[in-house]
């Protein structure tokens, strides 16, 4: 009896690791690709002029190559007749949305990649990246690079990577032990040898992090300089924001710059042995109360007049001044994340948050520093400091796709008028990318990707949320289409299959190991 039940187990544990095995090499599913390609005409719709900060009513937009070839007063008929023609009656036509930060996995084709495209998001800043180590968790220069030729050959349906990034500069923190030594970039040498590695890699852009030296960050800003490459990223804590904007560092991230900045205590905040470790709930309180409101506009009217540009991330603060809250935590949007993020990850960042937010006077801190950061934007905004949108897409609580969205309302509600919300996902991010010739607004010549809405999203930025279609890389994306893509990415969150290889590939990443390390 023992020996057939052992036998039994033995029998089971070999099926079951047959099973295993076969889920983890088992290749995932493609997206699904957009119903109809060919020559477009938009008759009759409303353009959202960003240059010129109008709508234009009435007008028939030609698309021929995937690009405007013609803009017109909308006649009695359409003389086109090989043309596929989308009735824009009542509709609003918008250049497609770019989102400025955000990090891509090995699994991006099965989770983000349908997400943006759902959206309308045709455009990315990739701000991730790999320390000259092939990783089966986070998607890697090769990868980016494979994304970019399959939408080229159309044989991949991905957002334009527009830019893509270093793996994070952050002195000896994150670096894994098998990474060359000048990832550290803890001296000048070790800076200009990490510049070069970069530049004969094909990033664009070098992202410096939290822990960098003075020091090394003054090498790193030299040599990218001399390597045509752009410095973007944190502003490393022992940084001040003006040495950063001597040195042309090209964006700052997040929006906790002037809340450091303008802080009275800052030089004493920046000289602490280990300044992160002290960012504790009576540190932040001290944020609040001890914020210097001239500083800060003397700070901001520097950084207006400069070559640097604020991407403020605004939901990274959002996330934890509202965790408490049940409407906030219970998004349905959920659907759309791998279970393994949301119910392991998101669920027990939320919850840390929660959990160290309350001040010993019962103030919730992370609630006041949340307004402070978004009175922050919009004083910066009016002294003309130039802001991009950007969302730490994959962030907790920050839904791919879905955030560029959320972002822009986070902008309107700072102050921002709609127009000037979104901008800084259109045009005004063309400009930032030096690609503005090309992309960023509705004009004749310019590339053809393009969303149409239901309504007018001058008068409700939350308008943009209500896409009738997309115009994309030479297709035209109707709701069915888009909504299809929801449909995959909903399915492969709820996946077995995807989450074991998104959880094996964790396992198994040597970048993963060395961040939890840290």
């Amino acid at each position: 009896m023992i020996r057939k039940l052992l036998a039994t187990l033995v029998g089971l544990t070999i099926a079951l690791s047959v099973v295993l095995v076969a889920l983890l090499n088992w290749p995932l599913p493609p997206m699904p690709q957009p119903g109809i390609t060919g020559e477009f005409a938009i008759r009759n719709v409303a353009i959202v002029d960003v240059v010129n900060n109008r709508i234009v009513p009435g007008r028939d937009v030609v698309v021929r190559n995937g690009r405007i070839s013609s803009i017109g007063a909308s006649p009695p008929e359409i003389v086109q007749r090989d043309l596929f023609v989308v009735d824009g009656t009542g509709k609003y036509l918008i250049p497609g949305l770019w989102d400025m930060h955000v990090h891509s996995l090995k699994i991006s084709p099965q989770y983000t990649h349908p997400l943006f495209i759902a959206n309308g998001v045709t455009g990315v800043r990739e701000m991730w990246g790999c320390p000259a180590l092939p990783d089966s968790f986070v998607a890697c220069g090769e990868d980016i690079e494979r994304w970019r030729a399959g939408l080229q050959n159309h044989s991949h349906l991905a957002p334009r990577y527009i830019m893509r990034s270093s793996f994070a500069i952050n002195g000896e923190q994150g670096v894994p032990a098998a990474a060359p030594v000048f990832f550290m970039a803890r001296n000048a040498d070790e800076a200009q040898t990490l510049v070069a590695h970069h530049a004969n890699d094909g990033v664009d852009v070098l992202k410096t992090y939290t822990n960098v030296s003075v020091a090394a960050y003054g090498a790193l800003a030299v040599e990218a300089s001399k390597q045509g490459l752009l410095v973007a990223g944190h502003l490393p804590v022992r940084v001040p924001l003006r040495t950063a904007l001597a040195a042309g560092q090209h964006s700052v991230e997040h929006p906790r710059i002037f809340l450091f900045e303008c802080y009275r205590g800052a030089a004493e905040f920046r000289a602490l042995p280990n300044p992160m470790a002290a960012y504790t709930t009576d540190m932040r309180a001290r944020f609040i109360d001890e914020h210097d409101p001239v500083r800060c506009a003397e700070l901001m009217a520097e950084m207006a007049a400069s070559e640097t540009w604020w991407t403020p991330t605004l939901q990274v603060l959002r996330m934890t001044a509202l965790a408490s809250k049940p409407d906030f935590r219970e998004d349905p949007r959920q659907r759309y994340i791998p279970f393994l993020f949301w119910s392991g990850l998101w669920q027990w960042d939320a919850d840390s948050a929660v959990a160290h937010a309350k001040h010993a006077s019962g103030r919730d801190v992370d609630a006041e520093l949340y307004r402070l950061a978004m009175d922050n934007v919009h004083k910066a905004h009016k002294a003309g400091v130039r802001i991009v949108a950007g969302t730490d897409s994959g962030d907790t609580y920050v839904f791919p796709g879905f955030a560029i969205h959320d972002e822009l309302a986070e902008l309107v509600r700072t102050g921002l008028a709609p127009i000037d919300a979104l901008r800084s996902a259109t045009i005004d991010a063309a400009r930032f990318s030096g690609k503005a010739q090309e992309y960023g607004s509705i004009e004749v010549g310019k590339v053809a990707d393009m969303v149409l809405l239901d309504a007018n999203p001058l008068a409700d930025i939350r308008s943009t949320q209500q896409i009738a279609g997309l115009f994309f890389n030479g297709h035209y994306l109707n709701r069915a289409a888009l909504d299809k893509l929801l449909t995959f990415a909903e399915d492969q969150a709820g996946s077995l299959r995807t989450n074991l290889q998104l959880l094996w590939g964790a396992l198994r990443s040597p970048v993963m190991w060395a961040q939890a390390a840290d």
